[in-house]
């Protein structure tokens, strides 16, 4: 499984790449942490619809065995005790990328 992660929006209208991490290379209790997480913001993520021009949307590519790939987006919009904003910050963590 492939992760990417993207930053999107703002007032600059920023299109920035967070980065990009093969999961198969995480070991065991990273991946079994990475599922928990990816479940959680399955659960917790925001509609793919057009979001306020000041907030940042994070964008989280899985793309699975063979051309399946799915996207989760999550928008920051200053809340960062948000159940949503919290779970990409674990996420980021897990994949040993920046927190924003």
């Amino acid at each position: 499984m492939i992760l990417t992660i993207r930053k999107t929006g703002g007032p600059g209208a920023i299109e920035e790449l967070l980065g990009t991490v093969d999961a198969t290379r995480l070991d065991a209790e990273s991946h079994r942490a990475l599922a928990l997480q990816l479940e959680d913001l399955t659960d917790l993520t925001s509609s793919h619809e057009p979001i306020n021009a000041d907030c940042y949307r994070y964008e989280i590519e899985v793309q699975g065995p063979g051309k399946s790939r799915n996207l989760l987006a999550v928008d920051d919009e200053g809340d960062p005790d948000h159940p949503a904003f919290k779970a990409l910050i674990a996420l980021l963590r897990t994949l040993g990328l920046p927190p924003p």
